[in-house]
């Protein structure tokens, strides 16, 4: 019996000698397999869902890394930090994961003026400021903050606003993304033309958005394809002598066989002149200052500049909104309708779209900046046919009419479908020092959840909050008031001025979006906004 349990008991051990090491090696392989990915745009929205109708759940930057999870289709489900959702996968490359030795990372600023503080947050003290592309050795890194080294000073700078790069000294893996492997060519399109369909897009030396910056090129600018990428990189040339790659991606531009006849990448019409009932009318200028070409195009030959306020006789008018106009004496030009407002006579005092009122009223001398969220290529939620952008363009346009009516110099952060950066957003601020700032979103979460919020930052912009929480509730009786809650948002928080962010209704609410989308809401919406800011600057 004994000689049967000790075989037993040999057997046992045995069989365990040889299973562990299995066990141990099938995890070892599973974490080798994680995979890990770096954004190569310049931001890339992750959503809830492998689909750009899902909701936006956080915005990457360029170089983020990430870890793969899934795929489906075009879209690929990674994980950042604690956040899990859905990217598009042609923006997303993979990084090896292999070890390597020692490791060096450099963080380069991405921005000018970059302040380098004692501590990991926007609480400590500024040591100075770092111009765009000044470098330090990292340190360490804390909450979305990195301690650097550089030749001048010792100090924390927001993860946001630099480029972290890895040197090593030796390595047994593939490259971190910073050598670009050049996309294989391609004839397909050769000789054809292409068409830039976004307002700036940037012409790199090689086809991968990770390769350096050459040129911008404009919209509605077309140029002979050279060669082609086996990646859909096109190569142009883009000014005398100077070639680069540009992304053909449809999002970017158009292919045809031929050049438009109707655009242009040097100074010929982009539009076509029309018959039109506008000629003979007046045209007031709207912006500060507005540009005059030689033709109806945004790439056509300055000629001069005209002044807001100022208004001119309607000579011509294009079919993409562009005005011929005499500018000076004997001589003309064009100028793009978007920026000023045409009346049958000319008006006797400047006609109001983006500066002071010429009447008093009760915001008489406060200057605010209205700032409609997203824009461009970036369209912030997605709900039942509806992009918050545009929303918030419309809402922040009927809020300028109304606070202009009250007397307010109104700036806006846009005015167009375009997308300023969130720093962008906050250095306009800046630059106009309002009395207050005024950013407008709408809001997506379930489909059942409604309502309007106010939302502050810094604890000076709760007074206001409360305020214009007060008159939205007044003149939106109907709706759901969320009240004024602390949110720590980048567009405030970096924002000396005083401010407030409203969000105006859930989009992702089948029965509310059909009452943000009318222009009564919007009225009433800006009119308890307006009224709220009244309050309190007579408080």
């Amino acid at each position: 019996m004994k000689n049967t349990r000790f075989k037993f008991m040999f057997l046992l051990l045995l069989c365990s000698i040889l299973i562990i090491p299995s066990f141990v090696g099938a995890r070892q392989a599973n974490a080798a397999s994680t995979v890990t990915m770096k954004v190569n745009a310049e931001s890339l929205n992750m959503r809830s869902g492998p689909s750009t109708n899902y909701k936006v759940v956080k915005v990457l930057k360029k170089g983020n890394k990430v870890t793969k999870i899934s795929t489906k289709g075009t879209w690929t489900k990674v994980k950042s930090s604690s956040t899990t959702g859905w990217v598009s996968s042609k923006y997303v490359a993979k990084v090896s994961t292999t070890a390597t030795s020692s490791t060096t990372k450099k963080a380069i600023a991405t921005v000018s003026n970059l302040n380098i503080r004692s501590g990991a947050g926007t609480s400590y003290k500024s040591l100075g400021k770092l111009s765009k592309g000044t470098s330090g050795t990292v340190l360490a890194e804390k909450n979305g903050w990195v301690q650097i080294k550089t030749s001048k000073y010792t100090g924390w700078v927001s993860k946001s606003y630099v480029s972290i790069t890895a040197k090593q000294s030796t390595s047994t893996g593939s490259s971190n993304g910073s050598t670009v492997k050049p996309a294989a060519t391609s004839t397909a399109n050769v000789g054809k033309y292409f068409t830039v369909k976004v307002d700036s897009l940037n012409v790199r030396k090689s086809s991968s958005a990770s390769s350096t910056k050459l040129a911008v090129i404009q919209k509605n600018s077309s140029y002979k394809i050279l060669a082609q990428s086996s990646n859909n990189w096109v190569k142009i040339t883009y000014a005398t002598g100077k070639t680069g790659w540009v992304s053909a991606s449809t999002s970017y531009g158009k292919i045809t066989k031929t050049k438009p006849t109707s655009t242009s990448n040097g100074n010929s019409n982009t539009g076509t002149v029309v018959p039109s009932a506008d000629i003979g009318k007046y045209f007031t200028i709207t912006a500060d200052s507005l540009n005059v070409r030689k033709s109806a195009s945004a790439t056509a030959i300055k000629l001069s500049a005209v002044k807001y306020g100022s208004s001119f006789k309607i000579l011509d008018k294009s079919s993409n909104n562009w005005i011929k106009i005499t500018y000076a004496t004997g001589k003309t030009g064009w100028v793009s309708g978007s920026y000023g407002k045409i009346t049958k006579s000319k008006p006797t005092k400047p006609v109001s779209n983006d500066g002071t009122n010429s009447s008093g009223g009760s915001l008489s001398g406060k200057v605010i900046v209205v700032d409609a969220g997203h824009g461009g290529t970036d369209p912030g939620s997605v709900a039942n046919g509806v992009l918050e952008k545009d929303l918030n363009l419309q809402a922040a346009l009927a809020l300028r009419s109304k606070l202009q009516a009250a007397g307010a110099t109104v700036k806006m952060t846009r005015t167009t479908d375009i997308f300023p950066t969130l720093y962008d957003r906050v250095a306009f601020s800046n630059m106009m020092k309002p009395d207050a700032f005024i950013s407008l979103h709408h809001d997506s979460a379930t489909a059942s959840a409604r309502g309007f919020t106010v939302l502050y930052t810094k604890g000076k912009d709760s007074t206001l909050a409360s305020y214009v929480k007060q008159g939205m509730s007044s003149s939106l009786p109907n709706m759901v008031n969320r009240g004024h809650k602390y949110q720590n948002l980048y567009v405030l928080r970096e924002n000396p001025q005083i401010g407030v962010l409203v969000e105006l209704g859930f989009i992702t609410n089948l029965q509310e979006v059909q009452t943000l989308k009318t222009a009564t809401f919007r009225n009433s919406a800006a009119n308890g906004i307006t009224n709220g800011l009244i309050n309190y600057f007579n408080k």
